[in-house]
This record gives C-alpha cells, structure tokens and sequence, in this order.
C-alpha cells in the first residue's frame, strides 16, 4: 500500500510540474465512470429483449452487428441495434465524473489528447476538439458505406429519428439512412475496415505530432487512462516508446487490468494498477 500511495504522491507531483502533458484515453476511462460494455447489469438494462436471447454484455451484441456487416437485406435489424446503441452512448449519456475529473486535472495546462473513443465524453467533458486526436472515428457521425466519398454526416436526427419510431424492440421501420451523394446505406464512422472514411479525424494528426516534437525537450509527461491492447499501436505502444526516447519525459499508466510495458523505463515510468475513477480523484 505505500509503494501505490507513493506512486499516486509522485505522478500527482509530476502532473502538476510537467511543462506538458500528452493524454492517451482509452474505453477504460468511460468504463470507469459505469458505461462499461462489458458489464451484464448495462446491456440487462439498455437491451434486456437481446439479453433474453442470451447476449449478456454490449461487446456480445456488437458482435452480431458490426458495421462490415450492415447490407440492404439485414438493414433494419442492424440499425435496430446500432441506432439505440449510439442513442445510448453518444446522446443519452450524460458526462462521465472520470472525464469531469480529467478536466479538472488538465484543461489549465498545455495539453494535447489522443484517443481510441468514439463517445464524445471528452468533448462533453469541456475539451475542445481542435485538442483531441481521434482516428477510430466518432458515434456522431454517419458516413457512405461503400464509401463515395471522405464526407461525414451529423447524424443525431437520424438516430432519433430511427429510435423513436421502432416497430419492435429488434428493428427499425424499412426506412434505413441512405447515402445523399450516391443512395447507398450510411454507416458508422468507425473505424473496422478499409471502408472507414478517416480523413475528417485525421487533421488533428499533425498538430498532435507537433505537439510533441516542440516539447520533446520539456518536462513532458505521458498520461495513459485505461488503454487496453485491442489497438496498442495508436496509444499503448508509442507512449512507452517516448517516454523512453525523450529525455525528460515520464509515462503515468494508470489501468484496472495490465500495466506491463515492453520497454523497461526504470524512473521513467509509473505504474498504477487501480481504478481509474478512484486515482483520478487523488490526482486532482
């Protein structure tokens, strides 16, 4: 208990000396704060008829529903799914206290945020997107499935709209959102495929990169929330390797389940193994 106590006693120290601070989010700080897509008792509460044909988690039910999947005979069945889904998570969802705390903690330093979420809690959170990277997409935001072109659609109107005149708790009425450049089916925009339209979210990319070559010199420290290893190289991976590389950094791991890194960082690494939601309150 006194080496953890140390370690939160040291990062916090860090976080508030550090020049900079380069934040990796990953679906565990959004875990954290209880839409865990994982847990039964959430998809037993959104979508109990799914749960009673013996789905028991959010992960179980995408899993016969991703995006790759989506075609004009099974369309009504797949929006019966995803529209409730992004319903739920992007626009019902109110902000998350681990990003509230995240706010607290960050906004009034020089920051800059990557992600893997797909959520928008960091944008309800107060961060502003022009400081946000992130390439796996966005759950506002419908795009051409074939694709026809790199254009994204504000989608909260078609959800609703899908939502609120469902037939059956499985299936949307035959009036599935189509394209208005080519008529073919909209999609997500997530990333699952070489379909995915990622030009919108990659013009963060190079202020991103910026960022940190204009401070690799400074007291830079790499804070990772809850990133797991479904996509390691997009987070994970190229923190451990900076924070090893750049000469006054330090990574701050903070993850339920691994912690391990494939670099040995020795003091330039701290490793807490803990609930995000609990650290972030001590940090801030």
């Amino acid at each position: 208990m006194k080496n953890y106590s140390d370690d939160v006693i040291r990062a916090k120290a860090l976080i508030k000396n550090a020049d900079a601070l380069v934040i990796g989010v990953g679906s565990g700080l959004t875990a954290a704060g209880g839409l865990n897509y994982a847990d039964p008792a959430l998809a037993e509460k959104w979508y109990p008829e799914y749960a009673a044909q013996g789905q028991h988690s959010i992960m179980e039910i995408m899993g016969s529903f991703w995006p790759n999947t989506l075609q004009e005979k099974n369309a009504t069945v797949f929006w019966g799914f995803w529209a409730r889904h992004i319903w739920h998570i992007r626009y019902e969802a109110n902000v998350l206290l681990p990003y509230v705390d995240l706010f607290t903690l960050a906004h009034s330093k020089d920051y800059f945020i990557v992600t893997t979420n797909v959520d928008g809690q960091l944008e309800k959170a107060g961060f502003p997107k022009d400081k946000i990277f992130a390439p796996q997409g966005d759950y506002a935001l419908f795009q051409c499935s074939v694709p026809c072109s790199d254009a994204v659609y504000p989608n909260r109107e078609m959800v609703q709209g899908m939502v609120a005149h469902m037939p059956t708790p499985f299936e949307i009425r035959p009036e599935a959102p189509h394209c208005p450049k080519c008529g073919a089916l909209m999609a997500p925009n997530l990333r699952c495929d070489h379909t995915f339209v990622e030009a919108p979210h990659m013009k963060n990319m190079g202020d991103y990169e910026t960022f940190i070559k204009n401070r690799r010199n400074k007291r830079l420290v790499f804070l990772e929330l809850g990133v797991g290893f479904n996509t390691p190289g997009i987070i994970r991976f190229p923190f451990e390797q900076m924070a090893g590389m750049l000469p006054k950094a330090t990574l701050v791991r903070i993850n339920r389940d691994d912690v391990r890194t494939m670099y040995d960082l020795g003091g330039q690494g701290i490793f807490l193994q803990s609930g995000l939601a609990n650290v972030l309150q001590k940090l801030k």
